[in-house]
């Protein structure tokens, strides 16, 4: 079943339920949520769309007016739609060679977005893509604070 039909816009999921639905991504979902809540004190906030391209609830991180993206819930995968200035292209550009081929690949390619900047959808199903997303995601805001994987489930601050 679909992410749009399991939760209409009238029964919000829960952050549970969308960890289940990623299913093998879970932990690299959950991963995601701890880097945001100790690198940039913020955490998801769901919305609803009802966008024909990618309907139902979906989730944002934003910090400082910055937004770092749309996640939409797939099985087994999230699809990420990020928008990057072309104030920040020369940045972009310098660290290219450090993301992943898909994802250097996509940002060549991506098209305009309303005259701001270039929009991409990554599709985020194993960990080199959320690695690269958190490298885009530093580009448009360096974290405040660094965040140091320490055991399963734990985190520490720097």
């Amino acid at each position: 079943m679909k992410w749009h039909e399991l939760f209409p816009h009238d029964k919000k999921p829960t952050l549970e339920d969308i960890s289940t639905y990623v299913g093998t991504v879970k932990g690299l979902w959950l991963s995601l949520i701890s880097y945001f809540e100790t690198a940039y004190k913020t955490g998801p906030k769901l919305a609803y769309s009802g966008c024909s391209g990618m309907p139902g609830w979906n989730i944002k991180f934003q910090k400082s007016g910055q937004a770092f993206g749309t996640w939409y819930p797939h099985q087994d995968a999230l699809y990420v739609m990020i928008v990057v200035s072309y104030r920040l292209d020369s940045e972009m550009k310098r660290i290219l060679p450090e993301l992943s081929d898909y994802t250097a690949d996509l940002y060549r390619e991506a098209d305009d977005y309303m005259k701001m900047g270039k929009w991409m959808m990554l599709k985020a199903d194993n960990a080199r893509i959320f690695e690269d997303y958190k490298k885009i995601v530093a580009v448009k805001l360096p974290p405040k604070y660094e965040f140091l994987p320490v055991k399963s489930g734990e985190t520490a601050v720097k």
